[in-house]
């Protein structure tokens, strides 16, 4: 595996931000001697209302092409052969790295080619152009272990046995008709526990095949809807409360269980798991689905949703970030749109489409 010199301090130490003056800014450190770098490169967690982010410069950069043939045809250049059956020439020059089946080739000679590239995984590498390089360093890749699955019986002694009211519930019973918000329940699995906090709420993450791949918990207040975060955000995983240490979490999108109810429906995305259950009560002719995570919009977890039509409603304010990726979806035969609707109204950065449709 693959892996930069130089990385974002994992500790909890913050810095004033040098554009927002605010201390919520993490340095970026050189892994080998622990020491962090310039004051200047670093990260502000004010994602929404900063955005400063000054990383290392990294080198060159370059995608992994996997091939189906890579064969010699003079001393300057190769016949590649991709797995779309795409031929293309490419120089030595531009391979900086290649194994059995697979290669690294620049994005510079990529942006050029015929080769379908932005879907692939990339990295950097030196360049002797450059004084100061974010350099990568090989370290042991760790063994492949397989994603762990919570048990149906798990929860169906949750949801039908042991079933507890929840705060987030009882809030939509003041917004929704009973029928309406147990519809809901019923269709999302959505589950009361104590596990971590009273009256809080299990989000199933119940992938395609009916296998559980997680269940998240968070706790809501009862009279405004909104998540707690104070002291601390208020979020746990299940195996955690079940003291399952070997669990090895592995997320698929909130909902994606509900795909196979009807495969004429298009998928509707959001990020979060509140917002997709409540738009299934404003919206039911769309299947909603959640990432659960503005960075959870991307390939490994959309992947099930290929043949589908899909519409996004990212955040207000993460509008670009999710159309980028819907682009190089795109490439990738992904029927895919995003709506800008809450890019067009006054709501504050962060607002997301429940918030929108419970003030109409």
């Amino acid at each position: 595996m693959e892996v930069f010199r130089y990385s974002l301090d994992k500790g909890t130490k913050k810095f004033l931000c040098p554009n927002c003056n605010k201390k919520r800014f993490v340095l970026y450190v050189d892994t080998e001697t622990g020491y962090y770098l310039d004051e200047a490169f670093g990260r502000c967690d004010r994602v929404q209302n900063c955005k400063y982010h000054k990383a290392p410069p990294k080198g060159k950069k370059a995608y992994l092409i996997t091939f189906l043939g890579l064969n010699n045809i003079t001393d300057k250049a190769i016949k590649l052969t991709d797995l779309n059956g795409i031929i293309a020439i490419v120089p030595k020059s531009q391979i900086l790295e290649q194994s059995k089946n697979d290669c690294w080739i620049t994005e510079w000679y990529l942006k050029t080619s015929t080769i379908n590239y932005l879907s692939s995984e990339n990295k950097y590498f030196n360049s002797d152009e450059m004084s100061f390089i974010n350099e990568l360093k090989t370290i042991e890749p760790l063994p492949t272990v397989k994603p762990s699955f919570h048990s149906l019986e798990l929860l169906d002694k949750m949801y039908f046995e042991n079933s507890k009211i929840d705060n987030l519930t009882e809030y939509l019973k003041t917004k929704f008709t009973i029928d309406e918000v147990l519809n809901m329940m019923k269709n999302y699995f959505i589950t009361g526990t104590n596990h971590f906090w009273n009256n809080a709420t299990v989000f199933w993450q119940i992938n395609d095949k009916e296998q559980i791949q997680g269940a998240k918990i968070m706790q809501y207040d009862r009279f405004t809807g909104k998540r707690v975060k104070e002291p601390y955000n208020h979020i746990n995983w299940l195996h955690k409360a079940t003291k399952e240490p070997d669990f090895v979490l592995c997320q698929c999108l909130f909902g994606l269980h509900r795909i196979n109810e009807d495969y004429q429906k298009t998928i509707a995305i959001v990020e979060s798991e509140k917002t997709a259950i409540i738009m299934s009560i404003f919206l039911p002719d769309y299947i909603w689905l959640a990432t659960g995570s503005k960075s959870n919009f991307k390939f490994e977890l959309l992947k099930p949703l290929k043949k589908r039509n899909i519409i996004a409603f990212p955040d207000k304010g993460e509008y670009y970030n999710w159309l980028n990726v819907a682009t190089e979806l795109s490439t990738l035969n992904f029927k895919i749109a995003v709506s800008d609707l809450l890019e067009q109204t006054d709501f504050e950065n962060g607002s997301d489409l429940a918030d929108y449709y419970l003030s109409l």
